[in-house]
């Protein structure tokens, strides 16, 4: 066989027949009077236990993410049918997105006491608990007792999901060290299958047995994820975490914070008041559902387009800049904006194809905007904004509904956004600019 090394301006070839020997030992060096290059270390392919947790981490996050696509769809319908105002379910979304967000860094610190997998079971059989009970509300009559039993559901469903995924972070530094890129692979693309089948399954389901239906069934497949952690998963006591888990980081200049912020803020906000919008039309609850698959979709596939971008040469900082154009120009048609000579929707079907345009942007928006430049050295508070702006945004979202409606809702969103790509501009112009070499 030939090895090719190459380091700068050296190349190295060397050529060795041994047919019968095994491949690691045959290591062939290839060195200078500088350099010394040593062969890969052979990494040993995953075995049946290191398989079964990654099914079963796949399976509950494919369960968990569907269950929580659930909730933007149909919940708001079911809160007008009971009488509960915008603002408070819109503030239910906005609690279980703060929880989601802040616990995972306080059960990280729970590592030391009790094992990843013991976190993973308890956040197993809570969300499908939750889940299910979640479905059961609509057998509350009023108003005030639904709002309250829903909050106190998605508080514990918050703290389930947190539990989860910090406890799958642990397993992964713990059980796939040697394979990190196979398992963040499965996981990811199992937590964005189940956020995009939730939705038309969920949709189906409803149509079969109303409210509760969809609800009794992805809680009920959560906590077959938890029975099969308990008689699958290793018992081991053994695993603690290792270093901190990757989590997101945000850039220590505001401005890229404030921009990863406003698209989180946005995304609550569409939650809550797209389902309302919505509702103008006489749409069946698979459509429903098919047009929140839509901006969801095009959130997850525009990576693909920013690495085309930036191997054209295309700098980091203009991908949030675009991302905000995008979100602007969604934003202008699908409320209509009053600015522009474009009559509110009538109740027409045909009118449904200007808004999954106009979402089919925003989703592009969105996804290029959290693509903004980050790191890790930012200063706490930074960080906290973000985490902060997944509880303004539903909460802001529903009061706008029940007091100004959706039109002028989107007007206010408009103005953040085009206050936000003034912000990008101004820092891209003052990142632009050279150090002048000072002349004595």
């Amino acid at each position: 066989m030939s090895v090719h090394f190459e380091t700068g301006n050296i190349n190295c070839c060397n050529t060795v027949h041994q047919p019968q020997q095994p491949a690691f030992r045959s290591m062939q060096y290839c060195q200078d009077a500088t350099t010394r290059l040593l062969p890969s270390k052979h990494i040993e392919p995953m075995n049946r236990k290191q398989i079964c947790c990654l099914i079963i981490l796949a399976y509950s996050y494919f369960c968990i993410a569907a269950s929580g696509s659930l909730q933007a769809p149909f919940f708001p319908g079911q809160c007008d049918i009971k009488g509960v105002s915008p603002l408070t379910y819109g503030l239910i979304f906005g609690v279980f997105e703060l929880i989601v967000t802040s616990m995972p860094s306080i059960f990280r610190k729970m590592f030391a006491y009790v094992t990843p997998h013991t976190a993973l079971r308890f956040g197993l059989f809570l969300t499908g608990t939750t889940t299910i009970l979640f479905g059961v509300l609509d057998k509350v009559t009023l108003a005030n007792q639904f709002a309250g039993f829903a909050l106190l559901l998605r508080i514990g469903e918050g703290l389930g999901v947190a539990a989860f995924v910090s406890s799958c972070h642990a397993l992964k530094e713990s059980e796939f060290r040697e394979h990190p890129v196979p398992a963040l692979t499965a996981l990811s693309t199992a937590s964005c299958l189940g956020a995009l089948l939730g939705l038309p399954i969920g949709g189906a389901l409803f149509m079969a047995g109303g409210y509760f239906m969809p609800f009794v069934v992805f809680g009920s497949l959560t906590l077959f994820a938890f029975l099969m952690s308990i008689f699958i998963l290793s018992k081991s006591d053994d695993y603690m975490l290792i270093g901190d888990p990757i989590s997101p980081g945000y850039s220590d200049k505001f401005v890229e914070v404030f921009a990863i912020a406003g698209s989180v803020a946005l995304t609550g906000f569409n939650d809550v008041t797209l389902a309302h919008h919505l509702s103008l039309f006489d749409l069946s609850p698979i459509q429903l559902a098919s047009i929140f698959m839509i901006i969801l979709f095009a959130f997850l596939t525009f990576p693909t387009f920013c690495c085309a971008f930036g191997s054209n040469g295309f700098g980091s900082l203009w991908t949030p800049i675009v991302g905000t154009v995008l979100i602007i120009i969604g934003l202008i048609s699908i409320g209509p904006a009053s600015f522009i000579p474009i009559e509110p929707y009538v109740l027409l079907d045909d009118d449904l194809w200007l808004i999954i345009l106009s979402l089919i942007v925003i989703g592009f928006g969105l996804r290029a905007k959290k693509l903004s430049p980050t790191s890790y050295g930012c200063s706490k508070w930074l960080k906290a904004l973000p985490i902060i702006a997944t509880f303004v945004g539903p909460v802001t979202g529903g009061w706008l509904i029940s007091t100004v409606g959706y039109r002028t809702a989107t007007e206010v969103a408009l103005a953040l956004e085009i206050f936000t790509l003034i912000l990008l501009i101004i820092h891209k112009i003052c990142n632009c600019r050279t150090p002048v070499e000072p002349s004595f």
